[in-house]
């Protein structure tokens, strides 16, 4: 692409960034409430002034979202008939944050040193997520002031992200219309842990669920009624260990008759990442790995499903010596699922499996507390060359190619909904904090995420998307 657009972002480098400061100041706590109407309000006035067409609040049951147009400049189209349509997604929502725990309050940007010297702008949402949605904005306006804006554009943004986004499924099939794109981008999460950028074809599916179990009326002593009195604990403790055989698959009936095969050209993906293994043990302490011969590191990681127990709560925990035996018991437990499997219907295998397991006098109940479905992307789809020709442009460096996201982001909504290729491409540094203290944005990154955005959609403009 021209340079012009890269050189205009410089230019107005200064701005942009005060722009942002603006956003970061403005708390957008989707748990509470807090800052929701203002901050939505400050997101339709930001794309208007960025040079978008319009821009609109849409109301949802849960926090409102805004949907903003730009249509594509006449002269800067290269190609006779249909105009491409890119859908660009982020959140203004953020998670909470204790002042406390910070270096400088949360709410009030501060531009310092990061740890390795580098200029650093922190403050809750500045790298999730406001910093790489802004990017979008900066990206239309530098190609509306150069070359023109060369595709059709739809930014939406969503205020309920850090709650599980529970209303955009619905917002995104009732506005179908105002939506309809050709390919949908997520700049969502960090660059990799390389300093590399990546692009990603999609992003796994989440099932979170809670386990309680509940046997006599109160606790008792385990030597006076252990052993005729069912204990709930050694019933929730079974129940998560039948999930899993000998060889770590899930035992679920059906639980892998949905996963995508790994195609040719997704092993081609997958064998050009390097992974040091040796590392990542030495890194978190490890003698070893759970991997299969068959499996790779990364294959395991990204393409394959994976049943995780992410918290134990029965009887007593204190120091010394209490036998007891609890009257209850309980568990969180979550799946990552890959392209193709339904959350609903691996809820549904759960519950039922779960009740064969419990013996008679316990009663359990699963509640299924969070969802999101799969999404994965070919890896020949038509708009992989052209977001790594941009991202590869915009970092001048060549990006890493994954299948997945290892975590959960509602790609899935675009595809199902829309039924369009979605990519994520992460604009922020690996060691952003995103839900921590002392949340960051590498003032380097943001400024390669402007620069992406506008790439993207030069490239994408120019490309044959059938």
């Amino acid at each position: 692409m021209s340079t012009d657009a890269f050189e205009a972002l410089e230019d107005h480098r200064e701005r942009h960034l005060e722009d942002l400061q603006d956003l970061l100041a403005q708390p957008s706590i989707s748990a509470t409430g807090e800052g929701i109407e203002d901050c939505v309000e400050l997101v339709r006035r930001s794309c208007l002034e960025y040079g978008f067409d319009d821009a609109e609040i849409v109301e949802t049951p849960g926090r409102p979202a805004v949907i903003a147009r730009a249509s594509a400049d006449p002269d800067a189209v290269e190609t006779e008939g249909d105009v491409p349509t890119v859908l660009l997604y982020g959140h203004y929502d953020v998670q909470p944050a204790s002042p406390s725990e910070w270096s400088s309050p949360p709410f009030e940007p501060t531009i310092r040193a990061g740890p390795d010297g580098d200029r650093r702008l922190y403050a809750r949402g500045a790298g999730d997520n406001k910093g790489q949605w802004f990017a979008h904005l900066c990206g239309v306006e530098a190609l509306r002031e150069t070359t023109g804006l060369p595709a059709d554009v739809v930014l939406l943004v969503e205020g309920e992200e850090e709650s599980g986004s529970e209303h955009l499924e619905q917002l995104v099939r009732d506005r179908r219309g105002d939506l309809e794109a050709d390919v949908a981008i997520v700049a969502d999460g960090p660059i990799d842990s390389s300093g590399r950028p990546h692009v990603l074809f999609g992003s796994r599916g989440l099932l979170f669920v809670d386990i309680d179990a509940n046997g006599a009326n109160r606790d008792l002593h385990s030597g006076n009624f252990g052993g005729p009195v069912p204990n709930p604990a050694t019933a929730v403790v079974d129940v998560i260990s039948s999930l899993r055989d000998e060889d770590g698959r899930i035992t679920l009936p059906g639980f892998y008759d949905d996963v995508r095969v790994v195609t040719d050209a997704d092993r081609d993906v997958l064998d050009a990442i390097s992974v040091d293994e040796d590392a990542i043990e030495a890194d978190l302490g490890l003698s070893s790995l759970e991997l299969d011969p068959d499996e790779g590191y990364v294959e395991r990681l990204l393409t394959r499903p994976n049943l995780n127990v992410a918290g134990l709560d029965a009887g007593y925990q204190g120091e010394g010596m209490k036998t007891v035996l609890p009257s209850e018991a309980s568990a969180k437990i979550d799946f990552r699922l890959v392209a193709d499997q339904d959350p609903a219907a691996v809820f549904d295998a759960l519950c039922a499996h779960a009740r064969e397991q419990v013996p008679e006098g316990v009663e359990i109940e699963l509640t299924k507390i969070a969802s999101m479905d799969p999404q994965r992307t070919a890896a020949d789809s038509p708009v992989v060359d052209p977001a790594v020709r941009a991202v590869d442009s915009a970092w001048d460096d060549d990006p890493i190619l994954k299948p997945s996201l290892g975590g959960s982001v509602p790609t899935y909504v675009f595809a199902d909904a829309l039924d369009v290729p979605c990519l994520v491409i992460p604009y922020a540094n690996e060691d952003e904090n995103n839900h921590a203290p002392n949340e960051n944005i590498e003032l380097s990154c943001f400024r390669a995420g402007c620069r992406t955005t506008a790439a993207l959609l030069a490239e994408l403009g120019s490309a044959d998307l059938e």
